[in-house]
């Protein structure tokens, strides 16, 4: 339930899969922190419960979780630059970022600045002559799905606008309006009109 949602990054999703997979490696036969094992004896005390077979679903899940969220673990070095580049080892980064942590690193402003601002703001408040190595990854981190989230309202939206009393909805026009539908930004309606010409004949 955790992954789900608006406004995940990629960060917030690896450091739940990592709590998560912790959390699979508890002692064997210790169901404590698992609430449905917990109703389980409750409801039924007389019947024995059955541990082999939990520890054998368990085991299961790690292993397909292993599977699943694979890349995530290669890119893992990538993903902590990106969620705290204060603590990322200079020596262990790519060469392209390594003066510009260094910089980064040394620099109080930006080191109280990280703390109060999203991760968003603070890559954004970054000067681009200075740091545009961290900035670009910054870019590519940002722009990975965290969830599904907005796949599926686009197309919980798409299903909306598309029906068949719009018989002359076009592909472009089915794209702005696809924009308009999933986006967050405020339209600043005072900058737009300024920017209009006004016919002469009105």
């Amino acid at each position: 339930m955790k992954l789900q949602g608006q406004g995940k990054l990629i960060c917030d999703m690896y450091s739940h899969i990592k709590a998560f997979e912790v959390k699979l490696k508890v002692k064997k036969h210790n169901f404590i922190h698992l609430p449905a094992t917990q109703n389980l004896s409750a409801e039924n005390p007389a019947v024995p419960f059955p541990a082999e077979k939990c520890v054998e679903a368990l085991e299961m899940l790690k292993a397909q979780f292993g599977v699943r969220f694979r890349e995530l673990h290669v890119n893992a070095k990538e993903i902590r630059l990106f969620q705290n580049p204060f603590v990322a080892d200079i020596d262990e980064a790519q060469p392209s970022y390594q003066f510009e942590l260094a910089e980064l690193q040394n620099c109080d402003v930006l080191k109280d600045a990280f703390k109060p601002n999203s991760l968003i703001d603070f890559y954004a408040a970054l000067p681009n002559d200075t740091y545009p190595n961290i900035k670009k990854h910054a870019m590519k981190m940002s722009t990975l799905f965290g969830s599904t989230y907005i796949c599926e309202q686009t197309f919980s939206r798409m299903k909306l606008l598309k029906t068949p009393m719009r018989s002359r909805l076009t592909d472009e026009h089915l794209h702005h309006c696809l924009r308009l539908a999933v986006t967050r930004m405020e339209p600043d309606i005072q900058l737009l009109t300024s920017q209009m010409q006004a016919h002469s004949s009105h």
